[in-house]
């Protein structure tokens, strides 16, 4: 199923995105108006909706942050090149200094968001404005406020737990604790799963789905593994969702299918992108000197590449190997092979009206391939091999076009482990899953000392930037830094 993709939500965020706030409790102004004269019409509460969107969803370097941080700790990924290389290469080699850029930028990203969609959850239920869309506004911020608190929680474990835009700068909240915001995220998402609809007309915004997506999840993370099949069997049986079937896997991610109704939850970036509003991993991934189809394109110094550990999990005939580069032709016209973990991924494929650095291709935060594994791992752990597990694995691969699987296959539960885990990285390459998968399988830090890395147990969790450690004496930076 395709669905409009809107462009004027675009011109929101570049404009909220010049106005952001210094410290993530201050209060934001907006164009001339501020907080007493601002909260009045229903124009006003889409304004202010659309701004927690922006800082939720699209920056430009937001898919360079998620990637460097979620697969450059693990198998998947490495970055060769560039001036790139000195914030990337120390993330991983598992140095994780509390005063990196990269740690920084998202906090105070996401709680910028926070701050934005408590305004909304505040303010909105006094405007006068058509009762059914203001409850769904204000669903719709906290959604992304809730989704926000899981990014900042699978980052840097718990958080100080802000749900009111009164709270002053002067105050300095303390970390809540893991029970706090466990129950918060939780709650949130299961009750604004009852509000939200099962599809909107806008790309990209949050639906019941989502919400009950990012809540299995949260269980799968937390391994409570009978709250997480029981959540994704609500999304399985609400029929929205299905496989991309109707060609080659690796197509899923080809623009024309932005929108397929496996996608759940996207960074949508704009089908006519300009400098500072697209996607820019191409620009990062292609090899050098590589002859792009559709010129003139960036080519930056930097490299990601995939490592060869990761293209060894995948049979000869899976239709997700189609989305690697192995060979390719420069711009002299020669044909270049790429050796050991210098494979590249191309599942963002290169956009026609991309220019310079910037490509129209959507980020998937959450997709239904993810749920039907979810729930597969789930049961797994809670009966060991079964049939139902085996039936949603096999949904996934027979999109992939591999051969099916039996439980005879398996004869322990931590066999059946291994392969989801497996199954995994071969569908979610290049999504910035795989820091959290390994964390849940138990073998993050373990692989990590494999590939000769000096990595610790407390690494499993990132430090909270020394900034805003140094500003809040009640925040307490996390073990081992």
């Amino acid at each position: 199923m395709k669905t409009i993709k809107p462009i004027n939500i675009f011109l929101i965020i570049i404009l909220f995105a010049i106005t952001g706030c210094s410290d993530v409790l201050e209060e934001d102004t907006y164009s001339t108006l501020g907080p007493s004269n601002f909260y009045s019409s229903a124009e006003d509460a889409e304004s202010l909706l659309n701004g927690v969107y922006a800082n939720s969803q699209g920056y430009r370097d937001m898919l360079r942050d998620y990637l460097t941080l979620g697969e450059m700790t693990t198998d998947m990924l490495i970055e060769r090149g560039g001036a790139i290389n000195s914030n990337t290469q120390p993330i991983e080699d598992f140095i994780f200094a509390p005063g990196h850029p990269y740690f920084q930028s998202l906090w105070t990203r996401y709680y910028s968001a926070i701050y934005r969609a408590n305004v909304v959850i505040d303010k909105v239920p006094g405007i006068d404005m058509d009762e059914t869309r203001r409850d769904q506004v204000v669903a719709e911020a906290r959604f992304l406020r809730a989704l926000n608190y899981y990014n900042l929680y699978e980052l840097f474990g718990p958080v100080p737990l802000i749900t009111t835009s009164e709270t002053a700068v002067t105050d300095r909240p303390l970390r809540a604790t893991k029970e706090e915001i466990d129950s918060f995220m939780a709650t949130e998402f299961q009750e604004v799963a009852g509000i939200l609809p099962t599809t909107q007309e806008q790309y990209g915004r949050a639906t019941s789905g989502a919400a009950e997506g990012f809540l299995t999840k949260l269980y799968l993370n937390e391994k409570q593994w009978q709250q997480a099949a029981d959540a994704a069997n609500e999304v399985i049986a609400s029929g929205v969702y299905d496989l991309y079937t109707e060609g080659d896997r690796a197509a899923l991610f080809n623009l024309e299918n932005e929108g397929d109704n496996e996608f759940m939850f996207v960074i949508p970036y704009p089908d006519n992108p300009t400098s500072g509003t697209g996607n820019t991993y191409l620009s990062h991934a292609a090899p050098p000197a590589y002859k792009f189809k559709y010129p003139p394109k960036v080519n930056f110094a930097a490299n990601f590449k995939t490592r060869t550990e990761l293209i060894n999990l995948f049979d000869p005939e899976d239709e997700r190997l189609n989305s690697f580069v192995f060979e390719y032709q420069n711009g002299a016209g020669n044909t270049i092979q790429l050796g050991e973990n210098d494979v590249r991924s191309f599942k963002y494929v290169e956009d026609p009206n991309g220019t310079g650095d910037v490509s129209g291709n959507d980020f998937p935060l959450l997709r239904y391939s993810d749920i039907l594994l979810a729930r597969a791992e789930a049961l797994n752990e809670i009966n060991g091999p079964n049939q139902n597990s085996i039936d949603l694995i096999n949904q996934v691969r027979d999109a992939a076009g591999v051969d099916a699987i039996s439980v005879a296959d398996f004869p322990t539960k931590e066999a059946l482990r291994n392969f989801i885990f497996d199954e995994r990285g071969r569908e979610f390459f290049t999504e910035a899953l795989r820091r959290q998968d390994l964390i849940r399988q138990g073998t993050f830090i373990e692989k990590a000392k494999e590939r000769g890395k000096a990595a610790a147990d407390y690494q499993v969790l990132f430090p909270i930037p020394q900034s805003e450690v140094d500003k809040n004496l009640n925040l307490e930076q996390n073990p081992g830094y």
